[in-house]
């Protein structure tokens, strides 16, 4: 059983949604497959009532930007998700999971970020090297807040748009202006402001959120809740390992190799995670733990059958 990480869901909420596919395989191979993604955003916006403030397509995985009236995002994604992995399934003659784990959710202090959120999405391409600039990548939005290209009706321009100018035209031309002028630094604003690993927001913002959902929580869970968006919670890495090893240092140090490698986290986090080890300890433990795998066979097998373990149904 997976313990649920804790989900920030309240109307009128703002996301950035990420998702990869499984083993960051690709997840669209061709434009019908984008197409047919397209549909299935089409549905979200109007069955689920999400409102999808920005996309961008890579080839083994997603970006979305949601505005949830009801608070609905696991259901909508889950929909989401699973219509499209049924329709690659099938298309492609495979089965089983298409993506790996949940999608990860970062809640948007929109009136300060999306803008700055949105600027990141779209220049994912230029940073993968794809494209020179934003507006030669064909699947994403950034064309339809740039452009006079008729956007579809399942995409919402007005609140970023507005952000920047009451007259359209003038707003997609400082919006373009805004995209381009932050070309290589578009990373920086999102790093200094994610909290916790999943809110992106000022300080005001953030303490709104913690009053409404986060108080009474004791102040050692905090790192866990700075996992909470990412697909595997360290918990479960821990559990699993004591349960197959014992409560020892072997297992410890198996524990902060498989969290490092599994995910997202940073050294910082994971060191904050266990007691006694900075951040420079993590990383030279994980090279220790891998070099000693490739020379111990026992070593391996262990580590490669708590890995086993470790692959999560969504």
């Amino acid at each position: 059983h997976m313990s649920r990480p804790l989900r920030l869901q309240f109307e009128g909420a703002f996301y950035h949604v990420m998702q990869r596919g499984n083993e960051r395989k690709d997840i669209f191979i061709s434009d019908q497959d984008r197409v047919r993604f397209y549909q299935y955003l089409a549905i979200l916006h109007t069955r689920y009532k999400v409102n999808i403030h920005g996309y961008c397509l890579m080839n083994n995985h997603y970006h979305l930007i949601v505005e949830t009236k009801n608070a609905n995002l696991a259901k909508a994604m889950h929909s989401l998700n699973t219509s499209y992995t049924v329709y690659f399934n099938i298309k492609r003659k495979r089965a089983g999971h298409l993506f790996q784990g949940r999608y990860k959710a970062i809640l948007v202090e929109a009136d300060e970020y999306l803008h700055q959120l949105s600027r990141y999405i779209y220049l994912n391409p230029v940073r993968a090297g794809l494209v020179k600039e934003p507006g030669d990548y064909p699947y994403s939005s950034y064309q339809y807040f740039t452009s006079n290209t008729k956007a579809p009706d399942w995409l919402s321009l007005n609140f970023i748009l507005s952000i920047f100018d009451k007259n359209v035209k003038k707003a997609k031309s400082l919006y373009k202006k805004f995209v381009l002028g932050g070309m290589g630094n578009e990373t920086d604003v999102i790093r200094k402001n994610i909290n916790f690993g999943f809110l992106l927001g000022n300080q005001d913002f953030i303490e709104d959120i913690k009053t409404r959902f986060i108080k009474g929580r004791e102040d050692r869970e905090i790192p866990v809740l700075k996992i909470a968006q990412n697909e595997l919670n360290p918990n479960d890495i821990k559990e699993r390992i004591i349960k197959k090893i014992g409560d020892n240092k072997l297992s410890r140090n198996i524990c902060i190799y498989l969290i490092r490698k599994q995910t997202d986290l940073s050294l910082t986090d994971i060191a904050l995670l266990f007691n006694h080890i900075s951040d420079a300890g993590v990383s030279v433990l994980c090279r220790r733990v891998d070099n000693k795998r490739t020379k111990d066979k026992k070593l391996n097998q262990i580590i490669t059958e708590i890995e086993k373990l470790l692959i999560i149904e969504t």
